[in-house]
């Protein structure tokens, strides 16, 4: 299994508005998951439920995959069988702090299969690791921009209309 996280200073339902406006990838993040879309465009990733189906193009591979959980604090799908010998259940757990001022993101994707044991830490499996800590931190800097960029037009609206 390939796990990595970060503490984002957001909550979960913040980090998932980032998450899954994936439309906006291109502005914060060009190396990983190139495309995270619908299949039926009446749908949006926010909307999509258990066994919808989503494109995805990650890292070059170009795939639809089920999603098998899309709840306030998991976004999940299971990515097709490569050739009958490896499969993998993609996750983004948003879990908040205990005092609800941030979220921790675990990215996590767990493999099955004849060639699962490739995957590994030690092997394929350590440049996941780099990528998916690479996104990881791409989402962090983009939800706190947000968040300083929201906070500073709060305050100045606030200034503004205490002097009127």
């Amino acid at each position: 299994m390939i796990e990595t996280q970060v503490e984002i200073a957001a909550p979960p339902s913040k980090v998932r508005e980032v998450l899954l406006d994936s439309s906006r990838y291109p502005e914060w993040h060009t190396c990983l998951i190139h495309r995270l879309e619908a299949k039926d465009s009446t749908k949006t990733l926010a909307t999509l439920i258990l066994g919808d189906f989503i494109r995805c193009d990650i890292d070059g591979m170009k795939f639809d995959a089920e999603i098998t959980e899309n709840s306030e604090n998991l976004f999940q799908w299971q990515g097709p069988p490569v050739a009958g010998l490896i499969a993998g259940l993609h996750s983004f757990h948003m879990l908040s702090t205990k005092d609800g001022s941030a979220t921790i993101l675990k990215q996590t994707e767990e493999f099955t299969g004849a060639l699962a044991f490739l995957m590994g830490p030690s092997l394929l499996g350590r440049k996941l690791v780099g990528q998916y800590s690479r996104f990881n931190a791409d989402l962090k800097r983009r939800v706190e921009e947000l968040k300083l960029k929201d906070g500073s037009a709060r305050r100045a609206w606030n200034a503004w209309t205490a002097t009127s």
